[in-house]
């Protein structure tokens, strides 16, 4: 996945010089965790569960929806603010919150680890580990929590285990291989006793793979890696000894059906990215998802759909995966929603990933090109629009998928050939510019047809996810009522009528929306927090101001009341 040259790229640092304000960092165990939660059977009941957000989506499903009987379409206009955190490290918030026992957790774009009271925002401790950075960029999208301890990835390759209660250092080690090639941006998922986390390899060089840890000690417990070797399957889609470098990092969330044990993650683009003759073919499994049996020692693919074979624009599938049951045709389904940045959302069989609809999101122009070696063309949209990494949320009291989309241009050319160099871009090419005005859309997507319902266009990129809740009603057929929320680039927090489209509800929170809201309830009422910062890679010329990072709560004000 592309981002911008803005990063600073160090080649020659110690790869273990960490700092923490709890305790400094070494590999060996430093201390025992408190007792608590989650435990492996809360995870998987986790949808049952109103108090706490204890996975990136809410649950493994990878959909943020809640059912609620606290806010409707009818008092969602009475939310107020509960409370501000002002995060101390500026810059891009991404991460999706953490909520458990009273404590939300929350990241900065450098790794920090903040514990906050969920009632009071009030900070309770902080882990700033100060990474070195060897290659990428500074990005976190949040921690895990299981069984008393939080797990957080770093952008040096290293990962490392808190105690939930204080912040004290359990254990850090380094859990990449390639420590000058790859790095951490997801957030870890905790799945029956292992710590899933996947490798942001993309852009220098490396190959990306998705990986189980033992939580007690970071040790590898398996790996499945993205890019097929010679003798594999798929490996044929690969000239040369392209595939050495082939890309298909991991970089945002995955679900999981634990009913099966089938894991569904979907795969960055190849590399180099703008370059495609050095690595002719469709460039298996890049910009594809992947249903993987994970219920043995070592995961099994069960199936893949590769959404851009040879993708030569770094048009990934950024959205993390989201499984659902839709109705369609007049029946119900077991599905799979992707979204990638060629501007397309796409819904799948979740069983055998057979494509059931593909619906343009963003404006897409001159996609069959490649970019211009010696000179340059246009294509639409550039490499940070279309569907990015937050995807969107079904509601299942519609029938329908609410996505937030980018609409941008860029300016692509290609250079001749490409050089792999440790800890630098391996692009093939010039980064695109943009061209063109810089906007976003939030849909409303029919399962059913794939054709929209409504749709939202608004004069800045729209990157903030989005967060459905349903509400028990007896004046809809279906006995439900739907709110969607979602954040804007210009600091809005909005909350919409699922089936009209209508704004109802909006708030500044005074920087950009680029991270996923969460919810929970606390003293019988119902919570719902977002994180706001930095624009990062989605800053434009159209935004003018952007204030300082905050995680902001938002709190019911009105009692639980019947429907009316």
């Amino acid at each position: 996945m592309l981002r911008s040259l803005q990063t600073t790229l160090l080649t020659s640092v110690a790869f273990f010089a960490l700092a923490s304000s709890a305790v400094a960092a070494s590999d060996t165990t430093q201390s025992q965790p408190a007792q608590g939660g989650p435990s492996v059977e809360a995870f998987v009941n986790a949808a049952k569960d109103t108090a706490n957000w204890i996975l990136p989506a809410g649950d493994y499903s990878g959909n943020r929806q809640v059912a609620e009987n606290e806010i409707s379409p009818q008092n969602v206009d009475q939310m107020k603010v509960a409370w501000t955190f002002k995060i101390p490290e500026k810059g891009p918030i991404e991460a999706s919150p953490i909520v458990w026992d009273g404590m939300i957790y929350i990241t900065s774009s450098k790794d920090d680890v903040y514990a906050i009271d969920a009632k009071t925002g009030e900070l309770k401790w902080q882990y700033n580990p100060k990474p070195v950075q060897l290659t990428g960029f500074p990005r976190n999208r949040g921690i895990a929590i299981y069984d008393g301890v939080v797990f957080v990835g770093m952008l040096d390759g290293h990962m490392a285990a808190l105690d939930a209660k204080t912040g004290k250092e359990i254990w850090n080690k380094q859990t990449i291989k390639d420590p000058k090639t790859s790095f951490y941006t997801m957030q870890p998922v905790p799945y029956k006793g292992k710590i899933l986390m996947g490798v942001s390899d993309g852009d220098w060089g490396g190959i990306g793979n998705i990986a189980a840890f033992d939580p007690k000690t970071g040790d590898r417990v398996w790996e499945w890696d993205a890019i097929p070797k010679p003798g594999e399957p798929g490996s044929d889609t690969w000239t040369g000894d392209s595939w050495k470098r082939g890309g298909a990092a991991i970089w945002s969330g995955l679900a999981i059906d634990p009913g099966t044990d089938t894991l569904y993650v979907s795969t960055g683009n190849p590399q180099p990215d703008f370059l495609g003759t050095v690595r002719e073919g469709k460039n298996l499994y890049t910009d594809s998802m992947v249903a993987l049996d994970i219920s043995g020692p070592k995961p099994k693919m069960k199936w893949y759909h590769q959404f851009i074979p040879h993708d030569t624009h770094d048009w990934d599938p950024a959205m993390p995966p989201v499984l659902f049951t839709g109705t369609v045709d007049g029946k119900q389904m077991k599905l799979a929603a992707a979204g990638d940045k060629a501007g397309n959302f796409w819904i799948l069989n979740a069983e055998n990933g057979d494509v059931i609809s593909n619906t343009p999101v963003s404006f897409q122009f001159n996609q069959d090109s490649q970019p211009k070696i010696g000179g340059a063309n246009y294509a639409c949209p550039n490499t940070n629009g279309g569907v990015e990494y937050n995807g969107a949320a079904y509601d299942p009291a519609t029938n329908a998928f609410y996505v937030p989309s980018i609409s941008q241009c860029g300016k692509w050319s290609g250079n001749k050939t490409a050089e792999f160099v440790a800890g630098q871009f391996y692009l093939g090419g010039a980064f695109p510019g943009l061209v063109g005005p810089n906007t976003g859309w939030f849909s409303s997507i029919d399962v059913a047809t794939g054709i929209f319902n409504w749709r939202h266009h608004f004069d800045l990129p729209a990157n903030g996810g989005a967060l459905v809740m349903n509400y028990v009603s007896s004046r809809r057929p279906q006995g439900k009522e739907s709110l969607v929320f979602t954040g804007l680039l210009d600091g809005h927090f909005n909350a919409y009528d699922a089936s009209t489209g209508k704004l109802l509800w909006q708030h500044d929170t005074g920087a950009s929306i680029i991270a996923p809201p969460a919810t929970f309830t606390a003293n019988g009422q119902r919570y719902v927090v977002v994180a706001s910062g930095d624009p990062g890679f989605l800053k434009v010329p159209e935004l003018k101001v952007s204030g300082p990072p905050v995680l902001t709560a938002f709190v019911s004000t009105t009692e639980k009341h019947a429907a009316q």
